[in-house]
């Protein structure tokens, strides 16, 4: 790569991370910025929106209270009281007898009745479709249309009986169909048990009026005090508490809900963001002022970074000159005490000290060459063993003596491990090293050892020490093996959180009582250099720390088991073994 090429990188890398700087941190400001005016903006909105909801309520409200009004002037009424006790509880036929029998009585007298007052009460509202009165046992009911075109289809549509069954709703505001009903209830006055119901059907188009023609496209809806829809303009999704909480609704938009008024009614408003608005002017103007700003950045990042562009390209050139072999290059210093300056006076420390080092680089391969030489000519010797023992059991081979074959066999099999310096090898080395060995003293006692292996297979990669499974064999033909009857062997591996544990089991001989007080109290003490139990545990704590290391438990005449602990660990053998040293 040539000189101009790594100058016009290193120059565009650096203008790059300055422009990315300074891009982030004018967009930064402008989305905060941006997002202020967008609040105030959907604060706006969400107010006027808010208002058209609360109107809706109240309306809700009013109607509610126009119910109550009729009825209390009921109450107030004593003939008219009278003329819905006598409704209440007699047919259409002996109603009307009913009253042409007052009206006889007292004389002609004129007085108010309940179909008069009905008719009449409404007659100004225009929402009010009907009026009913259902007695309390729903045997007798009176309907009083003021809109036969909007009550006919209702009634065709549920029938009587249907209808009725509002009566029963515990909500005083419902929703049946296009119409939204309400309920009060009407009491005897001198026992206070229900006479009946009046029922008030309206059309929801009183609601609908309420909604400018800038707000339609925003969903209201408004609900009673079982959170039951009375009315909505367009669709009301699902809504959950956590919509309700933050004030959003993904995909749909921004969310609002009125406080509920005395009939319990309550509005809810969806506002979707295409109400909200486009950006304003002002948030345009900051725009083009936050490019403008970039813009002045980069240029000037752009000087200042072609500068130090040059002092690093003097750099790279004197490298490039000591890589050809210009030992006595030489940077210029810049009177600037910066890093760059640092690094062109280390630099010339550097070539002035490179010959030395040179020199001592040399020894050291010199050094490192004779030790190679003394280490090959080491091989030697192991080697022409090995050739020998092979030369030996092929000859016991031929002569016919197997059995001096295979022991010959293992025994240089054992040797060619015991030979490789290596301290840390894997756990089915050092099993594979004990089958050998198994096989070489079956051989040599005439007697088969069962020998079973409980180990998983992931286990069997893991790092184990080198020769601290073979001594625990040794020691059971030493001392657990039966002579007149088989004797196995089971070695088993698991993990127990971060330890690895290794278990050797016999059903041998067993260890007496006293003879175990005086292993575990070799364990404990500080004895080095003795072959067997002690040596094991001695290792595995120099190498791994005091918290690891053998256990031993035996019954006599039952058999022994030796637990060895060591550190589990997920790495490779070699990275085990350099953390291992490092520590």
């Amino acid at each position: 790569m040539s000189a101009n090429k790594r100058k016009r990188r290193i120059f565009q890398r650096m203008l790059l991370v300055f422009s990315l700087t300074s891009l982030f941190t004018v967009g930064l400001l402008l989305f905060f910025i941006s997002k202020y005016y967008t609040n105030i903006k959907v604060d706006a909105v969400l107010q006027e929106t808010k208002a058209v909801s609360e109107s809706q309520v109240v309306a809700v409200d009013r109607k509610e209270q126009a119910l109550v009004g009729m009825t209390q002037e009921i109450y107030k009424n004593s003939d008219l009281m009278n003329d819905v006790q006598i409704a209440m509880t007699h047919d259409y036929a002996d109603y009307i007898q009913k009253n042409i029998d007052n009206y006889y009585a007292k004389q002609g007298f004129y007085s108010v009745d309940l179909q008069s007052f009905l008719r009449s009460y409404f007659t100004y509202d225009d929402d009010v479709i009907a009026v009913q009165l259902v007695s309390a046992d729903k045997e007798f009911t009176y309907t009083f249309p003021t809109n036969y075109s909007k009550w006919q289809p209702l009634f065709e549509k549920y029938g009587e009986q249907k209808l009725l069954q509002a009566v029963s709703r515990k909500e005083n505001i419902f929703r049946l169909d296009a119409s939204i009903v309400f309920k009060q209830v009407v009491n005897d006055p001198s026992t206070l048990q229900p006479l009946g119901t009046v029922l008030m059907y309206t059309d929801e188009d009183f609601l609908a009026d309420l909604i400018p023609k800038a707000k339609q496209a925003s969903t209201f809806a408004v609900m009673n005090s079982n959170d039951e829809r009375l009315y909505s303009n367009h669709l009301l999704p699902d809504i959950t508490d956590a919509d309700q909480e933050n004030g959003y609704r993904p995909g749909s938009g921004y969310l609002q809900t009125t406080e509920p008024q005395a009939s319990g009614a309550f509005g809810q408003v969806i506002v979707p963001e295409s109400q909200i608005g486009g950006i304003p002017v002002l948030q345009w103007t900051l725009f083009g002022v936050g490019v403008g700003l970039v813009l002045i950045s980069i240029t000037i990042n752009f000087f200042i970074s072609r500068r130090y562009s040059n002092r690093i390209q003097v750099i790279v050139d004197g490298m490039d000159q000591m890589e050809k072999g210009g030992l006595d290059a030489k940077l210029p210093v810049d009177e600037r005490e910066d890093e760059l300056t640092l690094i062109s006076q280390s630099f010339n420390k550097m070539g002035d000290s490179l010959n030395d080092y040179i020199k001592q680089v040399y020894t050291l391969e010199i050094e490192e060459q004779k030790a190679q030489l003394k280490a090959l000519q080491g091989q030697v010797e192991p080697h022409f063993l090995y050739n020998s023992l092979e030369a030996i059991r092929m000859n016991a081979r031929l002569e016919g003596a197997k059995v001096t074959s295979n022991m010959i066999y293992h025994l240089s099999t054992l040797l060619r491990y015991t030979a490789d310096n290596i301290e840390m090898v894997t756990l089915a080395d050092e099993v594979g090293y004990v089958r050998q060995y198994l096989q070489f003293m079956e051989l040599r006692y005439q007697q088969e050892v069962p020998f079973f292996l409980e180990v998983e297979e992931p286990l069997l990669e893991h790092p184990f020490l080198k020769f601290t499974l073979q001594p625990l064999v040794e020691n059971f033909f030493k001392y657990a093996r039966h002579d007149d009857r088989r004797t196995s062997l089971t070695f088993s591996a698991k993990r127990v959180g971060d330890v690895l544990e290794v278990r050797m089991r016999d059903d041998g001989k067993g260890i007496t009582e006293q003879k175990m007080m005086q292993i575990k109290t070799d364990l404990g003490g500080e004895q080095q250099g003795r072959i067997g139990l002690v040596n094991i545990h001695r290792r595995i704590q120099l190498y791994f720390g005091e918290q690891y290391g053998l256990e031993i438990t035996s019954i006599q005449n039952q058999g022994t088991e030796v637990v060895l602990r060591v550190p589990y660990t997920s790495d490779g053998r070699k990275n085990y073994v350099e953390n291992a040293f490092s520590r």
